[in-house]
């Protein structure tokens, strides 16, 4: 009995805990607990009861001499003190990232409550910067010329966040461009829990004038005077943030996450349903929010699910739109676990797939994916795009592109760079561009320009599958490869004055380099064959998980023992139809392509996975006999893995 008391007890301490998401006085805990009036319940009693819940359940400890709180929120919400900040300032072209590029980043690194180091990089935009901008920052064409790009600095600027909170003032404008060229490049975003302190100012600094950043940092006493200037601005911001984070700590808001829900009260608005998350284990899987009808919110994956459904409600204010629609609307969570963190990520993409959850934005509409086709049409090859995987005997398929406006805008700057067919006439009449010789014409039927235009269409797809110009044979004509022709145009615009279209010429060139990135991952993510080996603790000393991947796609995920592992990993193996190296076209179901991808970017991203690979260029698939054979190669090697690796998880994704 006493035993049921006390589980009992602590199980509602937790929970009211949770929905306090703070501290709360033992005292009025015991009492709550207790259900007891005061004369029924003397302090000296109360703490005694409390003292020993924090001491027998390891959820729970002394937060100060008078208040309880969970264990959990020491990790996940630590003191300000010993938290890494980075301050970012960027200076830009313009307003909107895509159209405006970087010029300038500076950024200083905050530890202990001190600044100890900076960062600084002038960006050269490839794009002139507006006179307007040059008179704002002073930064001029000549300055950037001969600085490098974005996609050179970046990696050093990432080293040098590394584990560091995200701050800026007015954040968003700052994290819009990184995103956005962080996107472009990796697909990889910041932000996670950023500090604006904008927002912070006004909370804490109303007495000032305005609330820009040169106010702001005269008012609080900043030694900078010289603004719009990357690093200037980010030391700016580094003084007023300090001085801020005094203030807060004036408040007795000494903690991190306690900040975030001073900023934004929506933080702890849903704080509450943290009590959600109470069963929720620390193995990988996947998790979906539901609300109160039962429908699907949200699906998402995670190496520690526990960990991360609690991150909503504790670690991470600064949501998207979407998620924090989700929030709002959640009430109940439910979780599938997969064994590995691999199987997670897959397992994701097939749930949003099946429920295309209104609040997950990636994968909700694979079948407005389009394919970039290359079909014969009269005489010669037509380049045009289609959401459907057929086309016409003789057509070259690749795909399919996850943003059709992106692909779009690649096969008009091709267009443009090259004298290749637009029209889709079959009369054999002569349409403008060929009557202006930017068309081979190859319409008209002369053998000549047939044969020219579709040996130089089919060298443009495939260089935009990957391969080197320099190893295609175009027509003599065309020597220079698509990103060299792109960037001779846009100099013959800037020549002529006309800015503009120059800038679009540019944006349709990241655009072109985007597609043909999405063509080389889809490439290398089909000859992915390889197997993924896990301790599987749940399974026994030596249980083990192997995630089994061929052609790109996760074919098995399996939990055995050492022992078993011959005669489960021989099944598996026999199921599977010989490998062979992708080759050109490629192109696979739309339904696929997210998965695929998912899986690729997951081996990538976790470098540390302890993976057995098969490698086709020693094990050549012509004869079926020497396929077997290197097929067995590599399941004895799978099969040392599974018997000598204590392989680990990776980290939170």
């Amino acid at each position: 009995m006493q035993l049921q008391l006390s589980l009992t007890l602590a199980n509602d301490l937790y929970d009211l805990l949770a929905l306090s998401g703070e501290p709360v006085d033992f005292l009025s805990a015991a009492r709550t607990l207790l259900a007891a009036k005061e004369e029924q319940a003397p302090s000296g009693i109360c703490y005694q009861i409390m003292d020993a819940l924090v001491q027998q359940d390891a959820r729970f400890c002394w937060q100060s001499p008078q208040a309880i709180g969970l264990l959990d929120w020491e990790a996940i919400d630590p003191d300000l003190a010993s938290v890494s900040f980075v301050v970012v300032d960027v200076e830009t072209t313009g307003s909107r990232p895509g159209p405006a590029k970087i010029t300038e980043i500076g950024a200083v690194r905050i530890e202990g409550l001190q600044q100890v180091s900076s960062f600084h990089s002038l960006i050269n935009p490839q794009r002139p910067i507006p006179p307007k901008i040059v008179e704002l920052t002073g930064i001029t064409q000549d300055m950037v010329c001969r600085a490098p790009r974005i996609d050179q600095v970046l990696p050093a600027l990432m080293d040098f966040m590394r584990g560091a909170v995200f701050v800026g003032h007015n954040a968003h404008f700052d994290l819009a461009f990184l995103n956005y060229e962080l996107g472009r490049l990796n697909g990889h975003r910041l932000g996670d829990g950023a500090i604006d302190t904008l927002r912070l100012s006004r909370l804490l600094a109303p007495g000032v004038p305005n609330h820009r950043l040169a106010t702001l940092a005269v008012a609080l006493g900043s030694p900078v005077s010289n603004f719009h200037r990357a690093l200037e601005d980010a030391s700016a911001t580094a003084h007023v943030f300090l001085t801020l984070l005094g203030r807060l700590q004036e408040r007795g808001i000494t903690n991190l996450n306690q900040a975030r829900s001073y900023i934004d009260p929506a933080h702890k608005r849903d704080r509450h349903k943290l009590a959600l998350t109470r069963d929720i284990p620390r193995v990988p899987g996947t998790y979906l929010f539901k609300d109160e009808a039962g429908q699907i919110l949200y699906v998402g994956k995670a190496n520690r699910l526990r960990d991360r459904v609690r991150s909503y409600f504790i670690a991470s204010p600064d949501h998207s739109r979407k998620i924090r629609q989700a929030l709002r609307r959640l009430q109940r969570i439910d979780w599938e676990e997969t064994g590995s963190p691999l199987k997670a990520v897959v397992r994701e993409q097939e749930l949003i797939l099946e429920h295309r959850p209104p609040c997950n934005v990636l994968g909700q509409r694979p079948e407005k994916y389009l394919y970039l086709k290359a079909s014969p049409r009269g005489h010669g090859l037509r380049l045009y795009t289609s959401p459907r995987r057929a086309a016409p005997r003789g057509s070259v398929v690749l795909g399919p592109f996850r943003s059709p406006g992106r692909l779009r805008a690649a096969i008009d700057l091709l267009q443009r760079c090259y004298p290749i067919r637009r029209c889709t006439g079959l009369r054999g009449v002569l349409c403008t561009f060929g009557q202006t010789k930017h068309c081979l014409a190859p319409c008209t039927g002369k053998s000549d320009a047939v044969r020219t235009h579709d040996a130089l269409l089919l060298c443009l797809l495939r260089w935009l599958a990957g391969e080197p110009w320099d190893l295609l044979d175009p027509p003599p004509a065309f020597t220079a490869d698509p990103e060299r022709a792109a960037i001779a145009l846009r100099g013959r615009l800037s020549q002529q004055g006309r800015f503009e279209e120059a800038g679009d010429v540019q944006r349709a060139l990241e655009h072109l380099q985007a597609t043909r990135r999405a063509c080389s991952a889809l490439h290398e993510a089909l000859g992915l064959n390889l197997a993924v080996v896990w301790a599987d603790t749940g399974a026994g000393e030596d249980g083990v998980h192997v995630d089994l991947v061929w052609e790109g796609r996760l074919c098995s995920s399996i939990s055995m023992t050492s022992s078993t592992a011959p005669l489960e990993l021989g099944v598996a193996l026999r199921a599977l139809a010989d490998p062979a190296p992708p080759s050109f076209p490629v192109a696979v179901d739309q339904l696929e392509v997210d998965a695929m991808l998912a899986v690729r970017r997951w081996l990538l991203e976790n470098p540390e996975a302890a993976v057995v690979r098969l490698s086709l260029e020693s094990d050549p698939t012509t004869s079926p006999g020497g396929s077997q054979s290197g097929l067995e190669g590599w399941r004895q090697q799978l099969l040392k893995a599974v018997g000598l690796a204590s392989p680990t998880c990776p980290g939170e994704g």
